[in-house]
């Protein structure tokens, strides 16, 4: 991500370690996205668990492949959303500068 927003000019760091907690968000997101596809398929194609029954292994892997190719997606999307809910909106945004965070050491920033 941007050190700041390129159009509000927002710092998107708000302290050291402030996007531990997006692993939450990902997560949440990933099960959502893994239950809707299962009830897609569930009524789409239909699914038994008979012994014979081999469609739940062509969701499980169909599902986990989508799920691998959009983890860019999700995991932009779960930072937006962590951003989102500890900065509020200003709907004078063009007229005021927002306040940077004064937690952020610039020496800790790389320090994993």
């Amino acid at each position: 991500m941007h050190a700041n927003c390129p159009v509000c000019e927002q710092p998107t760091e708000i302290e050291v370690g402030f996007y531990y907690g997006t692993g939450y968000v990902s997560y949440a997101l990933s099960v959502a996205f893994m239950v809707s596809t299962f009830v897609a398929w569930k009524v789409l194609i239909g699914m038994t668990f008979d012994i014979d029954d081999n469609r739940i292994f062509y969701w499980l892997g169909a599902s986990i492949t989508l799920l691998i190719l959009i983890q860019p997606l999700l995991m932009r999307l779960s930072r937006s959303l962590w951003l989102s809910w500890f900065v509020s909106y200003d709907p004078e945004w063009k007229n005021r500068k927002p306040e940077f965070a004064e937690r952020v050491v610039p020496e800790q920033m790389n320090n994993w």
